[in-house]
């Protein structure tokens, strides 16, 4: 359901200062984010799954619903006693049921 990846780094902090970030244009703050929140939702290029880094720190990360529905497909062809073992743990079912309504709402993010 995860696979092992290496992360790209965030953006470096463009301003001077919080006063900076205040009195920047709109356009330059508005580029940080967009370049922040690319960071944070980054994939890696053939990976199936959810790369282990989005899901062993605290980010900010965002899972997309593209790596949600692939760690459930890989799950769902997972050897049938695996998921049965799994399941007898109560924390594993409601995993895989936050995980089954995230998927449809645009995913998560790990904060």
């Amino acid at each position: 359901m995860s696979y092992r990846a290496e992360r790209q780094p965030f953006p470096d902090w463009p301003f001077e200062g919080a006063e900076d970030w205040r009195s920047a244009s709109r356009a330059r703050r508005d580029a940080y984010r967009a370049a922040e929140r690319a960071a944070a939702a980054q994939t890696v290029p053939g990976g199936v799954g959810v790369p282990e880094f989005k899901l062993s720190s605290n980010g900010p990360w965002i899972v997309g619903p593209q790596e949600i529905a692939g760690a459930l497909g890989r799950y769902a062809v997972a050897p049938a006693g695996l998921r049965a073992e799994l399941e007898a743990a109560e924390v594993w079912r409601d995993w895989l049921g936050w995980l089954r309504e995230t998927v449809t709402r645009g995913g998560f993010t790990v904060g």
